[in-house]
């Protein structure tokens, strides 16, 4: 993996949950859900980009999607630069573009502006997805990794709902410009906050992140893919294919379908729920059950999903969307969560994540459109068989390491 570019050379820091090291963990865990936010800032303001700046409602399209574009795109390219660079410096880089690029869109008036000010979000954007979740890997002692790698399973759906708060509490009483002004510098401060609490931190005492952090370069490059590796990558792609495609029609299915008690916000938010669950399950856990917690939330949505679409009563149609929704949720944490168990001996677990989200941005890219197709064509009970089929591929991609030995890849 790549090392922690600021820690003192073959001396890991001895305190495994000090109290400074758990503060750095839970703003790095804050800036990533503000990262989040990013993605999701840009929905509410759709009409006043196309009134004030000009944009056509496909380059507001564009603004949207910018940020995971870059993400299906580049994700693995950029996991080999950060794994070379390092961990903390890629992170500091990011962050400042992220947050430069947030407030110059904040601040932008042409169209021109707004999209090179987006751009220059999505390359911070790229870097910190990956380097992130490296250094909970690497920082987080044994009690704490795993919970941390599974509340950052849930960072788009808690920035998306960051976002939706605060544009409800602050466009009816300010201006749009002071909205994203407010995202930029929330962002802004709790990246420098967590960067200036983790300088100088070594990686945590035990087995795991110090091997990880003894050996960097090319050779960790193929030494970072194995089978299982592959196998979270494709279950994880496979996830965000269904989860994708249901929440992007998600409103449209409440608006024209039976009464659902719960409003398509309200259902997203559960998500979250599912990686908090996750978290509490995965301490002190192997492989083999971290396989079995993704096949079960795998196996959970294949059974939710066409209820949901098919339902004629609004109770059954809206406990069937709440399971589907805490299921990808433990999914989604569960990947992220695993991590530390597939890198494999002197692997890099900056390249794994980075390949973990070149997948899961390929399936942004792939869900909508997929979900639209067979929408048009066999309507929602049809839609709903397509998310169970989707959800057994997931299944069978994770379930050869449901056989799996117990001892971590790092060990072997």
């Amino acid at each position: 993996m790549a090392e922690i570019d600021n820690a003192p050379p073959g001396i890991p820091e001895p305190a495994l949950g000090g109290a400074r090291r758990v503060a750095a963990l839970v703003l790095l865990l804050m800036a990533g859900i503000l990262a989040g936010t990013q993605l999701g800032k840009i929905a509410p303001l759709i009409p006043w980009y196309q009134a004030e700046a000009g944009l056509s409602l496909v380059s507001v399209g564009w603004l949207t999607s910018t940020l995971g574009l870059f993400v299906a795109l580049a994700a693995l390219p950029a996991a080999f630069v950060i794994d070379r660079v390092g961990l903390y410096r890629s992170y500091v880089f990011s962050a400042a573009a992220l947050a430069l690029g947030s407030i110059v869109l904040a601040l932008a008036q042409s169209p021109v502006a707004v999209i090179g000010a987006r751009l220059i979000e999505a390359v911070g954007y790229l870097v910190i997805v990956i380097a992130i979740p490296a250094l909970l890997a690497v920082l987080a002692p044994d009690r704490l990794r795993a919970p941390a790698l599974a509340i950052w399973g849930g960072f788009v759906p808690l920035g998306y709902a960051v976002a939706d708060f605060m544009s409800a509490a602050m466009l009816l009483a300010f201006t749009p410009q002071a909205f994203l002004l407010a995202s930029a510098g929330a962002f802004a401060v709790l990246a420098l906050a967590g960067a200036l609490l983790a300088a100088g931190l070594g990686p945590a005492g035990d087995a795991v992140a110090s091997n990880w952090a003894r050996e960097t370069g090319s050779n960790q490059l193929s030494s970072s893919f194995s089978w299982p590796v592959i196998a979270f990558a494709l279950a994880f792609g496979a996830y965000v294919v269904l989860s994708i495609g249901f929440f992007t029609f998600l409103p449209a299915f409440v608006a024209e379908g039976p009464a659902v008690m719960l409003s398509a916000g309200v259902i997203a938010l559960l998500v979250p729920i599912g990686n908090f669950l996750a978290g509490a399950l995965l301490r002190g856990r192997d492989v083999r059950f971290v396989a079995a917690l993704i096949a079960g939330g795998f196996l959970v949505s294949a059974v939710s999903a066409v209820p949901f679409f098919s339902a004629s009563t609004p109770l059954t149609a809206t406990l069937a969307a709440a399971v589907f929704a805490i299921a990808g949720g433990v999914i989604a944490a569960a990947v992220f969560a695993g991590v530390p168990y597939i890198v494999p001996a002197g692997g890099s677990a900056a390249i794994v994540i980075g390949l973990i989200a070149q997948s899961g941005g390929l399936g942004t890219l792939a869900g909508p459109p997929f979900a639209g197709l067979v929408i048009e064509r066999y309507g929602w009970p049809g839609f709903g068989w397509a998310l169970a089929v989707l959800s057994l591929c997931g299944l069978a991609c994770i379930a050869p390491l449901l056989f799996a030995r117990r001892k971590p890849a790092w060990q072997r």
